[in-house]
């Protein structure tokens, strides 16, 4: 995951000042899954979910996606293997019936998509494509590079359903599951006692524990004893705020700025740890709403208020 770093000198772990990302997370309201993933999701982290054919994938990550609606997050299901209407099929029996989904593959049109949601899951990354002539290499670097940049800069979060062979390798190069920020997968319990016992868990995980859940999957979904966290506990990481919320609030805090001239992009950038990007997005969007007007041009550009 790269969070804008750049070159930096040696400096005493005490006195880095850790950026407050790290302290959100996106709280899909069932308790076992927010455990499993270290009391939430990480606001623009990147991952993969693999598992052979019937292992509940797609299930899983519906339950989760209907989760995250309940709780206020605006969330995207984009497939390039099911038809809508199979897909809403799958959703209904599920009883996820909340989640927006779409066929779309195109990755460029899925980069801007992001910026109005707070996680996008993508079934499967196989089946992403692009206008742009690439041999299948080319397309598979391009694809993992574009969503996990564009997964930083705009905090949504991306998921690549990917597949794997009979013999459970990963289908494709290793670029994927190497540049994202966390690999999980879901395998049958051979020892079960029963035919839908699933274990859920990480084989690679850069912001939190590996850990693993035991659960079973049924025609209605996965039984995770769901229960909507209504609050956050003493201690917990608190619950991040939705993209809506958090685009308003930092938009208003950039109008906030008390001289105009103060109002650069340098200064912007500096409200969102030194994200230019960011802070030159939410500029634009304020000149499209006729909030701001851009005076100048290069490093001595700034914004007035209309």
């Amino acid at each position: 995951m790269e969070l804008n770093y750049r070159t930096t000198t040696l400096t005493k772990v005490r006195d880095i000042q850790i950026p407050d990302i790290f302290s959100r997370r996106l709280k899909t309201g069932i308790t076992k899954v927010d455990t499993l993933f270290d009391s939430g999701i990480l606001p623009g982290s990147a991952l993969t979910i693999t598992a052979q054919a019937g292992c509940g994938k797609t299930t899983f990550m519906l339950q989760v996606l209907n989760g995250l609606t309940k709780n206020g997050y605006s969330v995207g299901y984009l497939s390039g293997e099911e038809s809508v209407y199979q897909l809403a099929y799958t959703a209904n029996r599920v009883k996820s019936k909340d989640v927006s989904i779409a066929n779309l593959t195109d990755i460029d049109e899925i980069s801007k998509l992001m910026e109005n949601l707070d996680i996008v899951v993508i079934d499967s990354f196989q089946s992403l494509s692009t206008e742009t002539k690439m041999n299948s290499r080319q397309l598979e670097k391009y694809a993992v590079q574009e969503l996990t940049r564009r997964a930083k800069e705009t905090e949504c979060v991306v998921v690549f359903i990917m597949h794997l062979t009979k013999s459970g390798d990963l289908k494709g190069g290793t670029i994927v599951p190497h540049t994202v920020d966390a690999n999980i997968k879901i395998t049958k319990l051979p020892d079960g006692e029963l035919d839908g016992q699933r274990a859920i868990f990480f084989e690679k995980n850069r912001f939190g524990p590996l850990n693993e859940l035991e659960c079973i999957i049924e025609k209605s979904g996965y039984d995770f004893d769901a229960k909507v966290i209504t609050e956050t506990k003493a201690g917990d990481p608190k619950k991040a705020p939705s993209k809506k919320s958090r685009k308003k609030n930092d938009m208003q805090s950039i109008l906030d700025i008390e001289l105009d001239m103060d109002r650069t992009l340098s200064n912007v950038a500096k409200m969102f740890n030194d994200n230019v990007s960011r802070g030159r997005l939410f500029l634009k969007d304020l000149e499209t709403v006729g909030k701001l007007t851009k005076h100048g041009r290069g490093a001595t550009a700034y914004w007035a208020k209309n």
